[in-house]
Formats: C-alpha cells, sequence, structure tokens
C-alpha cells in the first residue's frame, strides 16, 4: 500500500472519534425509533359528519382523544338549530400521547387551519355541559387558540383560551415579541373576561374576532350569546415567525373539546356550529345585531 495514503497517528485518532460518534448517534436514533413503536398508539377513531358544520372531519381537522368509541363522535340525539352536535368525553386517567411522545389529559379537535398572521379572522362555537358536570377546581380548557408546534419552540402557552373551572368561566391571553421563549411562567398573561357563573344545562354561544400579532396592532373581541364581553386592543400570540427566525408568518390554530388536568371525574361536552373565516359573515353572525354586556 501507498505510504502517503496512510493515515498518520492524529488523523487515525480524528477518523476513529467520528467513527463513535456515528455509531452512537445510530445506536440512539435506532432506540428511539424501537421506543416509540413499543409505545402504546392512540388510536383515533374515524368520524363521518353528520352535519354541515362537521365537514372539516373529511379534511384538516384531526382528533386528539384516548380513541375510545365514546371519546369523540356525533351526537344525533342532541341538536342544535337542527343540526347534529359533536359529543366530548374523558374518564378519569385517560390520555394521548403527542408526536413527541409526551401524554397529557385530552379529548379534542385540532382543526389545523392556520390563517395569516397580522389578519383578522372570525371563529364561532357552541358549547354545552350537562347539568351534572363535575364542579371541581381542577383546570379545564374547552376551547384554545394554539401555534403550530416546532422542535426548538415546542413548550408555548396558548395564547387565547377558553377555561371553566369550579363552575367559573375565564378568557385568558398570552402574548410575545421574544423569538424564543426560555420560561413560559415569564410571559406576559392577562385575563380578559371572568365570570363567577358559567351554567350548565344550556347552550353558550361564542363569536371570537381576532388579529394575531405580537405587536400593539393586534386585538380581540368576544361576543357571549350576543352581548359582547371583550374589547382588548394590544399584543395577541407570539412572534409568528419560523424556527430559525424567518418564513411561516402563520396566526395559531383553532382546538376545541375537554383538555384538563387529570382527575378521576367523567367530564363531557357537546359543541356545535363550529366555523371560521374571514368575515362575520362566515361564521353566521351580525355584529350589528349585538349588545353591549353588563354585569349586573
Amino acid at each position: 500500500m501507498d505510504e502517503a495514503r496512510m493515515p498518520d497517528g492524529k488523523n487515525k485518532k480524528r477518523f476513529l472519534m467520528l467513527l463513535v460518534r456515528s455509531l452512537f448517534l445510530s445506536g440512539l436514533i435506532l432506540s428511539i425509533l424501537g421506543w416509540a413503536l413499543l409505545l402504546p398508539k392512540t388510536r383515533q377513531q374515524k368520524i363521518r359528519p353528520t352535519a354541515g358544520w362537521m365537514k372539516p372531519l373529511d379534511s384538516t381537522w384531526v382528533l386528539q382523544s384516548p380513541g375510545q368509541p365514546y371519546s369523540i363522535q356525533t351526537a344525533s340525539d342532541f341538536k342544535k338549530n337542527g343540526e347534529d352536535s359533536l359529543r366530548f368525553e374523558l374518564r378519569g386517567g385517560e390520555k394521548w400521547v403527542d408526536q413527541t411522545f409526551v401524554t397529557s389529559f385530552r379529548s379534542e379537535v385540532e382543526t389545523g387551519e392556520f390563517p395569516p398572521a397580522r389578519v383578522v379572522q372570525w371563529y364561532s362555537f357552541s358549547v354545552f355541559f350537562p347539568t351534572n358536570f363535575p364542579l371541581e377546581t381542577n383546570r379545564l380548557v374547552f376551547a384554545q387558540w394554539h401555534d403550530d408546534w416546532h422542535l426548538l419552540q415546542p413548550g408555548r402557552i396558548p395564547p387565547l383560551a377558553f377555561r371553566f373551572v369550579n363552575g367559573r368561566l375565564s378568557i385568558t391571553l398570552r402574548h410575545s415579541a421574544d423569538h424564543f421563549i426560555r420560561n413560559v411562567d415569564d410571559v406576559p398573561a392577562e385575563d380578559l373576561f371572568k365570570k363567577s357563573s358559567f351554567h350548565t344545562g344550556r347552550w353558550h354561544d361564542f363569536v371570537v374576532q381576532a388579529k394575531w400579532s405580537c405587536k400593539d396592532d393586534g386585538f380581540v373581541n368576544v361576543w357571549w350569546n350576543s352581548k359582547q364581553i371583550v374589547q382588548y386592543r394590544g399584543a395577541v400570540g407570539y412572534d409568528d415567525r419560523g424556527p430559525l427566525g424567518y418564513g411561516e408568518n402563520i396566526a395559531p390554530q383553532f382546538k376545541f373539546g375537554l383538555y384538563r388536568d387529570d382527575t378521576d371525574k367523567t367530564y363531557v361536552a357537546y359543541f356545535n356550529h363550529v366555523k371560521s373565516g374571514d368575515s362575520p359573515q362566515e361564521v353566521d353572525f351580525d355584529p350589528s345585531t349585538a349588545t353591549q354586556y353588563s354585569k349586573d
């Protein structure tokens, strides 16, 4: 062999180090893949839409639930304005596993619709909690807007969330212009609305108008049963650039259902008329007919 081509001692050492690192990374990747294959999968049942507003179930909507037949299902015996509802149920200890193998206690629909950032969007949804719904001090989010998931920034708290805890309704907002959030607890938070009594056993209709911007030109308006309860002006959400600091420029997606901390209680809720669009007409809402909310 030509001696000129034989590696010297320094190059040999470098070559061996690269070989060891490659073998280590290969083993690590294989271990992760093997572990992932061994994890119990929360396979989701296929739901056939039984109402016009449910049609996105055939396209963009994705189920995130424990995958039981009762977790998310259509309810032809529970209608609103003549249309079937979606019924959500979450029992004690039931979990969903996400793409990073993190478990959470939820039975939700992820709409998968990410509109452009800094463009006004409209949303509507109706929710019904049965009279036997457990009223306890346990976190429950029944509607939320969530950013797209990224490996470099996976832990952002929803910029807008509707919460029902121990019989009380609250609407919370988060915002930050920081591209990377090191501590989620440091993100500025605001309570947009609080109501000490949020009645079960009846439908609650919500309409949301939002301009998603981490700058001062953002805003959120919320109507509850045709009464305006929120008029917020200011930053809404997070820096909308991609994980590398450019691209994307998309707003958060809407999610609805049951997302809670664990409890031994069973939660059930019904949803209807979930829609979104660029105008109030697309969500069947006429702002001119709405009135201002009174605390009395």
